[in-house]
């Protein structure tokens, strides 16, 4: 049933103030929708009072609230695919295929060693320590080392350690941080998820096996499960599928214990994690996204 009050109340404020507290998701290269809808947000004449975000949200709200947010896009445009996997830095090791030094350095040209607390924009970005097995949501210290932490996808970047801490992906603890943005009494909450569920079967687990060519062998298959089972596991699919149901799990639990005022939902998952290469693409639905959600609540 629709609640006329809290529409009401809802597109009042929207006339009345334009100020946004923005929560960004992680999401790999899909993430790079996030700088469309912030376009679109500006487009739209509201005005971005804080930031928080989650890897690849780290890394684009963070340079965001440092200014650097089309010094990035710039950059994006003209990398090609072997350029990216260059400043991915692959250097496998124990526990990690990457080091994300040459990353380290972009960032260190682009920002230097600015400190969240000096940013113009409030800012604010989790990161897991698998030591404590806890969440640590950086809101001071030097911004490309927070960014750096919070971007250490499991497995593939080298984890960061600090201390008595070692710090992996923003997302394993909280790939949507609701909880984590500062926000003022009339700011609207909007969220943007690259991460959303497509609710689509994942089918490719599912494989086609002969059947018995006699009863003799129906009977032997019937005793020996491993003959009937209609599933076909490859580690790194399994391996990435769960994280996938366990990420999409994590934000919708987010959303409903922290409900957004605007919440864009978008399932990328025609692009892959590493898809850094279709900045354009990317950017552009995003755009497109948010100005379409944005004139429909203004149509309300």
């Amino acid at each position: 049933m629709i609640n006329i009050q809290n529409i009401r109340k809802k597109v009042t404020r929207l006339f009345k103030s334009h100020d946004v507290a923005l929560v960004l998701s992680g999401g790999g290269a899909r993430g790079l929708a996030h700088i469309g809808a912030i376009e679109s947000l500006e487009a739209h004449g509201f005005h971005i009072t804080s930031i928080a975000g989650t890897s690849i949200g780290a890394l684009v709200g963070g340079l965001y609230a440092a200014g650097k947010l089309h010094e990035l896009e710039r950059i994006l445009e003209v990398l090609t695919r072997k350029q990216i996997l260059q400043l991915i830095d692959i250097s496998p090791g124990l526990g990690h295929i990457a080091t994300g030094d040459k990353l380290m350095g972009l960032l260190h040209a682009m920002i230097g060693d600015l400190a969240i607390e000096d940013l113009p924009i409030p800012f604010c970005c989790p990161a897991s320590d698998i030591v404590s097995g806890k969440q640590v949501v950086f809101r001071t210290g030097p911004l490309k080392d927070a960014i750096r932490a919070s971007i250490s996808i499991p497995g593939v970047f080298k984890p960061v350690e600090d201390g008595k801490k070692m710090f992996v992906d923003g997302s394993v603890h909280n790939v949507l941080p609701l909880d984590c943005v500062i926000r003022k009494k009339h700011d609207w909450l909007v969220s943007v998820n690259v991460s959303a569920p497509d609710n689509a079967l994942d089918t490719s687990f599912i494989c086609n096996r002969r059947q018995p060519k006699n009863d003799f062998e129906r009977r032997v298959w019937e005793k020996i499960p491993l003959f009937t089972a209609n599933f076909s596991v490859n580690y790194m699919h399994l391996l990435f599928r769960v994280g996938k149901i366990s990420i999409e799990n994590n934000t919708q639990t987010a959303l409903r214990l922290t409900p957004p005022d605007i919440s864009l939902e978008m399932p990328l998952e025609e692009f892959g994690l590493f898809d850094f290469d279709k900045s354009k693409e990317l950017i552009a639905l995003g755009r497109q996204e948010m100005d379409t959600i944005l004139e429909r609540e203004k149509a309300l």
